[in-house]
């Protein structure tokens, strides 16, 4: 659980939409505004840090078949933050007639992060059911969250786009997750496509998927996106100006394109 200290940092910024209890840390490592600029100047920037994470031994890439972005363009790269849902039974109509309290806890989520932090929702799959929608979109944009990753269903998508916050998710659909999932945990350990996610790990997402670098090889990846990008430009200029194939095999071996 978060010390009485980090929660009293954060309390002014949380919605009460979460037993405090269930926020296990508001304080993660970021990294420098450098590290970020120099994922974000990689001009494939999925492919290559996914190349770079096998080259590691690491992996941690999910295609874009799994989690889609909402925007038809778009890259993003922060830290993350993460909330992990999980189902709830019973009757939902009888829910709302007890006037029950929602257990969605996005809000808070955003509450315990910083800007350009990337919110990383662990909805264990549940495409069919939304857990974020053009409300939370909203809050997001306005407190500098980064973008939004949703192993599972968003709604409102009209709004997301009018907003122009970027989004990735599972599914889109126009059924609540009010009183059909229940935040179990923030700032845990989760999972979105099968890849582990803790808080601070780097997030890069673009068109092709989301990417997650654990912390430990953040500055090996970046220095294996720079070298390898350049290799590549360096490759194109030379296709471009109809170098003899020795010349360019010479920069960049062809197993390795």
């Amino acid at each position: 659980m978060a010390t009485a200290e980090e929660l009293n940092a954060v309390r002014p910024r949380l919605l009460g939409m979460i037993d405090e209890a269930r926020i296990v840390t508001t304080t993660i490592a970021r990294p420098t505004p450098e590290v970020i600029a120099g994922f974000l100047s990689v001009t494939d920037l999925c492919s290559t840090v996914s190349d770079a994470l096998d080259e590691l031994g690491v992996g941690g890439a999910v295609p874009a078949s799994e989690l889609s972005p909402v925007l038809a363009s778009g890259r993003v790269v922060g830290p993350a933050i993460t909330l992990r849902y999980e189902p709830v039974g019973g009757s939902v109509g009888a829910r709302y007639e007890r006037n029950e309290k929602a257990l969605l806890a996005d809000r808070d989520l955003y509450g315990v992060g910083q800007s350009g932090d990337v919110a990383v929702f662990d909805s264990g799959g549940l495409s069919g059911v939304s857990v974020m929608g053009g409300l939370s979109a909203t809050w997001a944009k306005r407190v500098g969250i980064a973008g939004c990753i949703v192993d599972g269903g968003v709604r409102d998508i009209s709004t997301m786009r009018a907003l122009e916050q970027p989004v990735w998710s599972r599914g889109r659909t126009p059924i609540t997750g009010r009183h059909r999932v229940e935040a179990v945990e923030i700032n845990g350990t989760v999972s979105i496509g099968g890849v582990q996610v803790r808080p601070g790990d780097l997030i890069t997402a673009d068109e092709t998927g989301v990417c997650v670098i654990p912390q430990a090889h953040i500055q090996a990846v970046l220095d294996r996106c720079l070298s390898g990008e350049a290799a590549e430009l360096a490759v194109i200029s030379l296709l471009e100006s109809g170098a003899e194939i020795s010349v360019i095999l010479a920069v960049l071996s062809a197993d390795k394109w």
